[in-house]
């Protein structure tokens, strides 16, 4: 009788938890994008330097993740919210497959909007998403997506100390967000990124984030401004901001998109300037998607000497050279077929072609960078054609 017992309870005390997770799930949702391309890269010298050898990559352009969302009432029209990403590396290589590295965080929601606190996409690289309809997919243009010349790259977790310190696309870690209710289809979303990077005693940077944004969809349109603050990323004193407007429209089976930035970086003898338009369309007939994008970064402007009056610098893929911005931008077209073989899956072609001023210092960016780096990049033209394939769930 003991030994029945004893059995009964071990099998009640493994059944319960069982019977938790079998229940729980009604208030979770999973998803995630899974998405592999075969592509060749290769890039031609300029001023002296040698060409960027033609290489074969298999790789995820940095949209392969999982997720796991959910929401709880608490009454009263109020409800608690979490969500947990992660990226899931689908070539096996990079730093990204981390359980919560992506959009992670716990917070509230009512007639307020949401607020919550975790590692989080800025407003003002959300501003870029709007653009994002399955139309035209934002991964689908190739490697080079709208990083390097809208954004000036791409990055996330901490600040500074992390690979590209002057990016504007960032995923903040460590950071306090609000998102209000929609009025009419118009919301506003604020992110304070905290200055934990700050040192505990005695002098240095005393870093932090802020990031603000207005977006409004209604009918074909789609628009949205953002404006970010890096304050002292780059060093004592030194606070760089952006801000950004994007817009589409979309009518049946076509959309144009546009997007313009400005950089503004401080520096002792004043601030780098640079502007960056994009223009973009795409044309869905039956399961055929046509996508065409190009940008096109302007020169730099303002006290680009502060940067040297020598040789060849860059904060980013903001390019300087002799104390000057003459000949520094740089133009990317992107081309993409897709062909749809059901709501969730879609196997597509591309090109996109990378085209340096003289003095330009522009990158493909993630799984696509050329793999250069200092002088050996400025005036560097380049492209890249691939196949690939994308399942959302």
């Amino acid at each position: 009788m003991k030994k029945k017992l004893l059995a009964a309870a071990v099998i009640s005390a493994f059944a319960a938890p069982v019977a938790f997770a079998q229940t729980a799930p009604a208030n979770v949702t999973i998803y995630g994008n899974l998405q592999m391309e075969v592509f060749s890269l290769s890039g031609d010298g300029a001023n002296g330097f040698a060409d960027r050898n033609r290489t074969n990559n298999v790789s995820s352009p940095g949209v392969f993740f999982i997720g796991f969302r959910g929401t709880e009432s608490l009454g009263g029209g109020l409800n608690a919210i979490w969500q947990v990403e992660q990226g899931a590396g689908g070539d096996g290589t990079g730093t990204t497959n981390t359980w919560g590295g992506r959009n992670t965080f716990i917070g509230l929601s009512g007639g307020f909007g949401r607020v919550f606190a975790g590692i989080m996409d800025s407003p003002y690289k959300l501003v870029m998403g709007i653009n994002n309809t399955p139309m035209m997919r934002a991964g689908l243009t190739g490697p080079q997506g709208i990083n390097a010349i809208m954004n000036n790259g791409d990055t996330s977790g901490p600040f500074p100390g992390i690979a590209n310190d002057s990016a504007f696309s960032r995923r903040t870690a460590n950071s306090l967000n609000y998102v209000s209710p929609s009025f009419g289809g118009f919301t506003v979303a604020a992110q304070y990124g905290a200055n934990e990077g700050r040192a505990v005693t005695g002098a240095g940077t005393n870093p932090s984030l802020y990031s603000l944004s207005g977006t409004y969809r209604g009918g074909p349109f789609a628009v949205g401004l953002g404006w970010q603050q890096h304050n002292e990323f780059r060093g004592v004193g030194l606070d760089d901001s952006s801000y950004v407007l994007s817009a589409s429209w979309t009518s049946g089976p076509f959309l144009i998109q546009g997007a313009y930035s400005k950089f503004m970086y401080e520096t002792a003898a004043g601030d780098i300037k640079r502007d960056n338009f994009l223009i973009g369309g795409a044309y869905a007939v039956g399961s055929h998607r046509f996508r065409l994008q190009y940008q096109q970064a302007n020169d730099t402007k303002g006290a680009t000497a502060g940067l040297g009056a020598t040789g060849s610098t860059a904060i980013g893929n903001v390019g300087v050279f002799n104390g000057s911005g003459a000949d520094t931008g740089a133009r990317i077209w992107s081309l993409n077929y897709g062909y749809v073989l059901s709501k969730r899956t879609e196997v597509y072609a591309f090109y996109v072609n990378l085209n340096n001023d003289n003095n330009g210092r522009t990158n493909f960016a993630g799984s696509a960078a050329l793999g250069v780096t200092g002088g050996a990049l400025r005036g560097m033209d380049a492209d890249i054609f691939g196949l690939g394939i994308s399942h959302q769930f």
